[in-house]
């Protein structure tokens, strides 16, 4: 039977028609094939979608690029990196500036006193010197106020810092109304601060004193001693002379406490860098220690740090400086050991032992005329040039020698050093023990009567103190756990894994995409060939010679 032309037209049109279905439907089952393996396909209704916004070849072309982007940049700026600098700017709201506002309490004063065993024998001539005994300690919680916070245009912070002490009855086992045997520090400290006058003062202030049977040694309680010294000769000589006796308590913790609210500005922002972060740059208005004349005294307060807050990114090379106004100088910190401390890695800075040392071929901004022996520091300009030298508790360096000026003393490194174990990235102090001691000195009495002159050239123990941070608040330390141990491995996982899924969903399109050309061209072969063998037909080529010998 003879095929009619418009049924061969129709052939090839059909033809043509399973071509295009054909590679229709080859497209459809590679796409529904992508949105099954894609973890972005959600049930039914995303399957029916030909090419939904997170499965279609475009889209997982850009979120492969930008996965490896993202995770490019975060092996050259790190999580850790971006908190560091974002801490720099104590933004409040943040973790920072809220745990600095609101210091936690864990910082515990231990407060140590001397009580002097032999000074009848003493004044008797029977004993060369004083022996003392150490009582305590006596504990408080030494609580630290940060208010009237204010940002500064040169990327500093201002602030106003109080502190005060709060009694722990729980943790002392000290009756503070016990009694104390003292040297009398109102007639001393007086007659010490007097001992270059000339002999009318003298005379007076002799006169003074045993008009109110003042005596060499008195009876105070523990508490009077800290808290409520208050002396006859006191009031009298506040009222005659009130540049020379400023007050009438000279109750030890009554002096520290009663001026400790100051205003401080400390640098912060990335314009001073990790190195500088929270030092001070202004102390109640000045950038010299407080209390000594600029001209004279080379010592600076700027760049150091009251212990809060250190800089960041800690060297094992850094000096630390640290300023406590109860010290009256400046302390140099200095590294020490390298351990794991709460499953963190920290540094460990000690307090220099020749910190109160002579200086040589420089200013000597702690030392006095006549000049102080190595291991004591003048801290009268704290104390309204009252004759206060500090030192290490008990001298526990040897200089002076422990039994020098007085017996009874029992100096141990591992009880009265001072320290600070910092977490080296942040900065943040885990522990700190500052232990510093105040003694009377006494100058050469012999412009006085003869129980005066008992005490010439003498540093009397008065008191040593230690303020402990114990501890920091589990949240704080978990944190910087996480901070510093956690995220740096984790940061570089979560990097790699976003490289590998990148480069997985980039290559995945790339085989999709050949193999699509690759369906289309065997499916464009196969036509052709089937095209070729309908030429080849007999029938159809019969027709066609017979159609070509038709006359026309």
């Amino acid at each position: 039977m003879t095929p009619n032309p418009s049924e061969t037209n129709e052939s090839a049109e059909c033809a043509s028609d399973s071509l295009n279905s054909l590679i229709a439907n080859t497209i459809d089952n590679q796409d529904c094939a992508n949105c099954l393996t894609n973890p972005c396909s959600d049930g039914d209704s995303k399957l029916k979608q030909r090419k939904s916004i997170c499965c279609n070849s475009v889209s997982q072309c850009v979120w492969g690029i930008l996965l490896i982007l993202i995770s490019i940049t975060g092996f050259i700026f790190t999580p850790l990196d971006v908190m560091l600098r974002e801490k720099l700017n104590m933004r409040p709201g943040f973790p920072p500036f809220e745990w600095w506002a609101a210091p936690p309490d864990e910082v515990i004063l231990r407060v140590r006193v001397f009580n002097v065993t032999n000074h009848e024998r003493f004044m008797l001539g029977l004993d060369e010197k004083m022996n003392v005994e150490e009582i305590g300690p006596i504990v408080y919680l030494e609580k630290l106020l940060h208010y009237d916070i204010k940002f500064n245009e040169n990327s500093t912070l201002t602030y106003t810092a109080k502190r005060y002490p709060i009694y722990l009855p729980e943790q002392n086992n000290i009756d503070i109304n016990a009694t104390l045997i003292v040297p009398n520090l109102a007639v001393l400290g007086i007659a010490s601060y007097l001992h270059d006058a000339n002999y009318i003062v003298r005379t007076g202030f002799r006169f003074l004193a045993s008009s109110h049977g003042s005596e060499m040694f008195i009876k105070k309680t523990i508490y009077e001693y800290l808290w409520d010294y208050k002396e006859p000769v006191l009031d009298t000589s506040k009222n005659l002379a009130p540049g020379l006796v400023p007050v009438n308590n000279m109750g030890m913790l009554s002096r520290i406490y009663s001026d400790f609210t100051d205003i401080v500005t400390v640098k912060i922002g990335s314009n001073h860098g990790h190195s500088e972060f929270f030092k001070i740059d202004k102390y109640r208005g000045q950038s010299q220690l407080p209390g000594y004349d600029a001209d004279q005294c080379p010592d600076r307060i700027v760049g150091s740090t009251e212990g809060v807050m250190y800089q960041q990114r800690l060297k094992k090379d850094d000096v630390l400086l640290y300023w406590r106004k109860t010290v009256c100088k400046l302390m140099p910190l200095y590294f020490d050991s390298e351990f794991i401390l709460d499953n963190v890695p920290v540094y460990r800075y000690n307090l220099s032992e020749s910190v109160f040392d002579r200086v040589i071929n420089v200013t000597d901004c702690y030392d006095t005329v006549p000049s102080l022996p190595p291991g004591l520091s003048d801290g009268s300009k704290c104390y309204y040039d009252f004759p206060m030298v500090i030192s290490y508790p008990h001298f526990y360096t040897g200089t002076p020698p422990k039994d020098m000026y007085v017996t009874g003393l029992q100096p141990d490194e591992n009880l009265h050093n001072s320290f600070v174990v910092l977490e080296p990235l942040t900065g943040i102090p885990f522990r700190s023990v500052a232990r510093m001691q105040s003694n009377l000195r006494v100058h050469d009495m012999s412009g006085f009567p003869i129980e005066y002159r008992k005490f010439s050239n003498l540093v009397v123990p008065l008191f040593w103190a230690e303020y402990n941070q114990v501890n920091l608040p589990s949240i704080i330390r978990w944190t910087i756990y996480f901070m510093v141990v956690v995220l740096p491995p984790l940061s570089i996982v979560m990097s790699i894994a976003g490289i590998l899924l990148g480069c997985y969903l980039l290559a995945k399109q790339i085989y999709l995409h050949k193999l699509k050309n690759d369906s289309l061209n065997s499916i464009l072969i196969s036509k052709s060939k089937n095209v070729n063998n309908i030429a080849k037909n007999k029938i159809f080529s019969y027709e066609k010679e017979a159609f070509l010998k038709i006359p026309s």
